[in-house]
C-alpha cells in the first residue's frame, strides 16, 4: 500500500534587498541563484519574490547585499493618522511578542508624510498599543540591537511596511577588528573582487592588494574563493524572534554553509598577498585576517609601493584601493601616487589584470594605462569609479640628446656649447645622471648658466645683458640639440610675474624629473625643487640611511628624505620653516611610491626651538642650509642638533662655504670635510 503525501504549501514572499548604488544588477544575478524570482533592479534595491528559503539563503550567502526586507503589508498613507490607522490593525502577534525590543527605520519620498522620524513614531505607536490594548504590557524600544526591526518606505503616499530580515547591515561579517582610515564596507569590496573578475571558476595563480589597509579586499577574495558564507559568522538576525521564523530550515541551510566551507578550505587556492606601506595597517590586517580564520590563506608584508614588484604567476591579478585624500593637498599626494603606481605596473607587471577602486577619476591618467572597463560605484555617498586594466609593459621613453655639428659660422657661444654637449652628455649617460650643469660662465660675454633638468634645459640669466641674449641662446640650443624652444625655460621676467593674481609657488606647474633612482618635482618658474650641489650629498645619504632613524634639518622640496627613504631608513623626520615646501616634499615622496608611513614632517618656524623640544635621538641628521638661509636664526643650530645625536650617530652638515662657521662648536665631536668625496658622485 502506498501513501501518499501533499507536500507543505511554499509560501511566496515579496522582498527587497538593499545595496550600494552600481551594483544593482550583480545584486539581481546573485539573489536569481539563491531562487528568486521577479527580480527587478531599481536605484540601491532590487525587488524579488522568493520562499522563505531563498530569504534565509540571501541572509546567509549574499557578498553585496546591505539588507532582506520581507514585506509584511502596502497599503496608501496620505496622513499621520492613516498609517496610524493601518499598522494598528496589523495582526503584531504573528510577527512577535510583547517581549520583544523594537525599532522601525523610515524612509519618505514625495510623501504627504514628510518627516521620516515622526512617521516612525506613528509606526511605533501603532505597534505599542496594539499589544497594551491586547495584553497590558507593550514592547520596549531599542536603537542598537532589537529583537525586531521594521522598515517604513513611503513613496508618493504609498506606504510599504517591512520586517528587516538582517536586523544589522549584512555588511557587518563579524570578522573586522580593526580598520583603517576611510575603510571599505565589506560588501563594496566583495563586489570589487568579483567585479575585477574573481569567480570561483577563475584562473589566478596570484591575487595582490599593494595598499591592502586593514586587508578588506584580500578577505573578501578569501571567502569567495573558499566557499565561506558571509553571513555563516554573524551572530545576530533579524529574523531570530520573528514569530514565523523556520529553525530548521535555517539549521539545515548553516550546516550545509559549513559543509561548504570545509570543502572550499580543502581546495588549493591561488597565493592572496597584502602589502602595506603602514605597520599600523598590517598589524589591523592581520588582526582581521585571524579572526575571519583565514590566516593560512593570506600572506601579509610591510612594504612600501616602490618596493613592489610581480609574484611570479601565469596569470595574476592585482585589486587595491588607493587612498583618496580629503584635503586638497592630499588629493595632489594621490596623483602623484597613482603616477608611481604606473612606473610599477609597466615594470613589473605585463599582462597582469588589474582592478582599481578610487574617487578621483583624474588620477587614472598618471597609471598611463588604458582601461578596459569602467564601473561607476558609491563608497557611502562618495561617487567612485573602478576601472579594469590589462597591464602593458611601458618602458619609460628615455631622453635621447642628439647633438647636432653647428651650422654656418657658429657664434663662441655654440662652439662651446657643443664641445661641453660632447663631453658631458655621454658621461651622464654612462652613469645614469639625469640633471646636471652643462654650461656655467665660461665665456665673459654669456653672463649666465645652462643645466640639462632630465629631458628639459633651463637657462639662468645673471645679468641684464644674459636676459637681452635669450632668443639667441634659445635659437642655439634648439640647433644644436635638434629640439623645440617648449623643451627649454627661463625665469619669467618680473614683469610677467605681476600679471598673474596667484603668482606664488603655489600656482607653478610641476614637471617631473628622475634624480638617479629618485623622482622629484621641480618648478622652472625658478628652478625650486632640485639642488644640483648637493646631488652627491644624496647619493652619499641613500648609501648611509639603512635601518637609521634620519633627522633632515632644513629639508626644503624633500629630495634627502626621498633619498633617505630609497635607502632604507626606518624613520624619516623632515623638519622645515616654510609649509609650502613640506607640502612639496609630501608629493616628492608620493611621486617616488613611498607615502607617509615612516615619514613625519614638522613645519617649524624656529628649528633650533624645535630641536629643544623634541625628545627623539637620531642615527643620522642631516642639515642642509640653504643659501637664503639667514645667519641670525642659525645660532645655535649646530649644537642643539648635536643634542639629538644618538650614541655612534653622524650629522652631515652642508652649507654655503663661509656662511656657517663651526670651529667653536665642535669640541668633543670627530669632524671630516667630504666635499671632495661628495664631488665625486
Amino acid at each position: 500500500m502506498t501513501t501518499l503525501r501533499r507536500r507543505p504549501q511554499v509560501t511566496t514572499y515579496q522582498l527587497t534587498a538593499q545595496c550600494a548604488g552600481g551594483l544593482e544588477q550583480l545584486v539581481c544575478d546573485e539573489l536569481t541563484s539563491f531562487g528568486a524570482s521577479s527580480v527587478a533592479p531599481h536605484r540601491g534595491a532590487v525587488t524579488f519574490q522568493g520562499s522563505l528559503e531563498t530569504a534565509y539563503r540571501a541572509c546567509l550567502w549574499s557578498r553585496l547585499c546591505s539588507r532582506i526586507l520581507l514585506q509584511l503589508s502596502s497599503f496608501a498613507a496620505p496622513s499621520p493618522e492613516e498609517l496610524y490607522k493601518k499598522i494598528r490593525h496589523i495582526d503584531w502577534q504573528a510577527h512577535m511578542t510583547e517581549a520583544d525590543s523594537l525599532a522601525i527605520d523610515c524612509v519618505t519620498i514625495k510623501s504627504k508624510v514628510d518627516h521620516s522620524h515622526y512617521a516612525a513614531l506613528r509606526v511605533k505607536d501603532a505597534v505599542v498599543d496594539f499589544f497594551r490594548d491586547l495584553t497590558g504590557n507593550r514592547p520596549s524600544i531599542e536603537k542598537q540591537r532589537p529583537d525586531i526591526r521594521l522598515n517604513l518606505f513611503l513613496l508618493h503616499d504609498q506606504a510599504t511596511l517591512s520586517l528587516d530580515l538582517a536586523g544589522s547591515s549584512l555588511h557587518q561579517r563579524g570578522y573586522r577588528c580593526q580598520a583603517g582610515p576611510a575603510p571599505l564596507k565589506e560588501s563594496l569590496a566583495a563586489s570589487l573582487v568579483q567585479l575585477a573578475g574573481l569567480s570561483d571558476k577563475s584562473t589566478f595563480d596570484v591575487i595582490l592588494d599593494p595598499m591592502c589597509g586593514s586587508g578588506t579586499l584580500l578577505i573578501e577574495a578569501a571567502m569567495l574563493l573558499a566557499d565561506i558564507a558571509p553571513g555563516l559568522d554573524r551572530s545576530h538576525f533579524g529574523f531570530l524572534k520573528w514569530q514565523q521564523h523556520d529553525g530548521r530550515l535555517w539549521k539545515r541551510l548553516v550546516n550545509e554553509a559549513i559543509e561548504r566551507e570545509e570543502q572550499g578550505r580543502a581546495r588549493e587556492l591561488p597565493r592572496i598577498i597584502g602589502f602595506d606601506a603602514s605597520h599600523k595597517a598590517i598589524h589591523a590586517a592581520q588582526q582581521n585576517i585571524e579572526q575571519a580564520g583565514l590566516t593560512d590563506q593570506i600572506e601579509l608584508k610591510c612594504q612600501a609601493l616602490w618596493q613592489l614588484t610581480a609574484p611570479q604567476a601565469e596569470q595574476g591579478l592585482l585589486i587595491t584601493n588607493p587612498p583618496y585624500g580629503e584635503r586638497l593637498a592630499e588629493q595632489e599626494e594621490v596623483k602623484y601616487l597613482y603616477r608611481a603606481m604606473g612606473r610599477q605596473l609597466a615594470d613589473s607587471f605585463d599582462g597582469w589584470q588589474a582592478a582599481l577602486f578610487s574617487s578621483h577619476a583624474d588620477c587614472y591618467d598618471g597609471l598611463a594605462q588604458k582601461h578596459q572597463q569602467l564601473t561607476k560605484l558609491y563608497n557611502g555617498p562618495i561617487s567612485c569609479q573602478l576601472r579594469n586594466y590589462t597591464i602593458s609593459a611601458q618602458a619609460r621613453p628615455a631622453v635621447a640628446w642628439q647633438i647636432q655639428q653647428p651650422e654656418g659660422s657658429p657664434s663662441q657661444l655654440a662652439k662651446v656649447l657643443h664641445r661641453k654637449a660632447l663631453e658631458l652628455i655621454g658621461w651622464a649617460e654612462q652613469h645614469d645622471i639625469h640633471c646636471f650643469r652643462l654650461y656655467d660662465r665660461e665665456l665673459e660675454d654669456y653672463d649666465l648658466a645652462i643645466d640639462v633638468m632630465d629631458r628639459w634645459l633651463y637657462i639662468h640669466e645673471y645679468s641684464e645683458q644674459a636676459r637681452q641674449q635669450r632668443a639667441e641662446v634659445i635659437a642655439t640650443l634648439c640647433q644644436l640639440f635638434a629640439i623645440n624652444s617648449n623643451r627649454i625655460f627661463t625665469k619669467p621676467d618680473k614683469k610677467q610675474k605681476k600679471k598673474g593674481k596667484r603668482g606664488k609657488e603655489r600656482q607653478q606647474r610641476l614637471y617631473e624629473v628622475r634624480d638617479g633612482n629618485c623622482f622629484c618635482l621641480v618648478s622652472f618658474d625658478n628652478l625650486f625643487g632640485l639642488t644640483l650641489k648637493e646631488r652627491g650629498l644624496r647619493l652619499y645619504l641613500q648609501e648611509l640611511a639603512a635601518a637609521k632613524k634620519v633627522l633632515i634639518l632644513h629639508s626644503g622640496t624633500g629630495t634627502l628624505a626621498c633619498h633617505a627613504a630609497l635607502g632604507k631608513a626606518s624613520h624619516v623626520t623632515s623638519v622645515d620653516p616654510s609649509a609650502l615646501q613640506l607640502e612639496w616634499a609630501r608629493k616628492n615622496l608620493a611621486l617616488n611610491g613611498l607615502g607617509r608611513a615612516g615619514q613625519r614632517m614638522v613645519q617649524a618656524d624656529s628649528i633650533v626651538q624645535w630641536l629643544a623640544t623634541d625628545n627623539s635621538l637620531y642615527d643620522l641628521i642631516v642639515i642642509s642650509l640653504p643659501s637664503f638661509a639667514a645667519n641670525g636664526k642659525q645660532q645655535g643650530l649646530l649644537p642643539a642638533a648635536l643634542a639629538r645625536l644618538a650614541k655612534d650617530g653622524q650629522l652631515l652638515l652642508a652649507a654655503t662655504t663661509g656662511r656657517f662657521k663651526v670651529d667653536n662648536e665642535l669640541q668633543g665631536y670627530v669632524s671630516h670635510d667630504l666635499s671632495a668625496e661628495l664631488a665625486a658622485h
